[in-house]
């Protein structure tokens, strides 16, 4: 029987940088694969989300349909100049109440929109002529309680009742 020998060469460092190197590029490749899932995960979750707020928004808006035809032929809010003495309501209770909220809702979907919790080009895709159409009724209801409360009248002045619906129906009229 002859004898078998086995002769073992020594270690080579090219040898082990280029093993390393390969498995360096499989967790790369791995990495790389990992967050191109996680950015497709967040991708749908932010879709998952603005869907369900404007769910939330399409079921809020539905709430005051009927407030708001009521609003749309209430005619004029009130007669006289606002703080002076012949300044009268003309709306009823019922349609002052309806106004109020019409003008609550309107406000906290305004302040989701402004704040950037949901597009503001799809919220006045789905809803800007409403929004206008709302704001030019409520304007002198919202001025008369913002007058009430001793608060300025304008966004410019510092208004703050109402102030999210107010700016949202100026970017959707713009």
């Amino acid at each position: 029987m002859e004898s078998v020998q086995v002769t073992l060469n020594p270690l080579d460092w090219s040898g082990v940088s280029a093993i390393t190197s390969i498995l360096m590029l499989f967790i790369n490749i791995f990495l790389l694969v990992s967050v191109i899932f996680a950015y497709r995960t967040i991708k749908e979750e932010v879709k998952n989300r603005d869907s369900s707020l404007l769910l939330w928004a399409m079921d809020e808006m539905s709430k005051v349909k009927s407030d708001l035809s009521l609003l749309h032929t209430a005619g004029d809010y009130s007669n006289g100049e606002l703080g002076s003495d012949d300044h009268k309501v003309s709306w009823s209770q019922e349609t002052v109440d309806a106004a109020y909220r019409v003008s609550i809702v309107m406000q906290r979907l305004s302040y989701m929109a402004m704040s950037g919790l949901i597009s503001k080009e799809h919220f006045s895709k789905m809803w800007g002529p409403a929004f206008v159409k709302a704001w030019n009724t409520l304007e002198p209801f919202i001025h008369h309680r913002r007058f009430l409360n001793g608060e300025p009248l304008t966004l410019a002045e510092g208004a703050y009742s109402r102030n999210d619906f107010e700016k949202y129906a100026l970017y959707c009229r713009g």
